[in-house]
């Protein structure tokens, strides 16, 4: 990835739909975007953005180092918390 280029994160957050038995889209909810530096031990939020249709991620950020990027979602009172596996990105 370019230095400074603005790329999108993609994610989808679902959940257990005990009526159907299958995982469904949750909307609506905040969920963090967060990164971790390479070489750093712990990521730090980003930004924030909100579940959309079928529970859809969708965000754009401008690559400036090396890191991973993932979205973390803190849960609600009805589903508990889920934190995806970090991807990384390379930058040139």
């Amino acid at each position: 990835m370019k230095k400074g280029k603005t790329f999108t994160v993609k994610g989808t957050l679902t959940r257990a739909d005990w009526e159907t038995t299958k995982y469904s889209g949750y909307t609506g909810q905040p969920v963090a975007l967060q990164f971790k530096a390479k070489g750093a031990t712990a990521y730090k939020t980003v930004k924030t953005v909100t579940s959309g249709s079928k529970g859809a991620l969708t965000t754009t950020v401008k690559a400036f180092t090396d890191g991973s990027y993932r979205y973390s979602f803190a849960g609600t009172t009805t589903t508990g918390a889920a934190t995806a596996t970090g991807d990384y990105v390379d930058v040139k």
